[in-house]
């Protein structure tokens, strides 16, 4: 998705994220919101209108049956700097479905607050995340490029920022 040269240690944050802003122009998936400010990176929330545009880009192999099709999906593009990683956290109110799609990253997870080891992401592999499901994205020795699924569990409370339940955070966030 992104050139190599764009993703090392170090590349700068805005000149990634307006690079991919770019690509992700290019390829007609409408930005709703950019966050820059995540002091792990940051994220791209893609217009859902564009669900299944960006299901068949980043996720063809993903069949999304009549009930799940029904329900609220939101497609995000979340992207680790090296060396950082996210919460160590889970949420009420959704699943989610990640692919690494570009650079270097892994992932932590478990079914209790217990963190496991960190385990490699392989480029184009599927990660499906339970509800409740504790997970943290780690940024290795390059920038992380993560396209993801929010699969709301709840219609009537969609899950949004506020929906994270933070077990233990690097940058002291609750």
């Amino acid at each position: 998705m992104i050139d190599k040269k764009f993703l090392g240690a170090e590349t700068d944050k805005e000149t990634l994220f307006e690079k991919l802003g770019e690509i992700l122009d290019l390829k007609g998936f409408n930005i709703d919101k950019l966050d820059m400010q995540r002091p792990w990176g940051g994220f791209f929330v893609i217009d859902e209108n564009k669900i299944e545009a960006f299901r068949a880009r980043f996720f063809p192999e993903l069949d999304l049956d009549q009930l799940q099709a029904n329900k609220k999906l939101s497609p995000k593009i979340l992207l680790v700097a090296p060396r950082k990683r996210l919460s160590w956290q889970y949420h009420f109110r959704r699943a989610e479905i990640w692919k690494l799609i570009s650079g270097d990253a892994s992932i932590i997870r478990s079914d209790t607050d217990v963190q496991n080891e960190p385990i490699q992401m392989a480029i184009g592999e599927l990660v499906r995340l339970n509800q409740g499901e504790r997970h943290r994205l780690v940024g290795k020795d390059s920038w992380g490029i993560v396209a993801e699924i929010w699969m709301h569990t709840d219609e009537n409370n969609p899950s949004d920022e506020e929906d994270i339940v933070r077990l233990e955070d690097d940058y002291a966030r609750k």
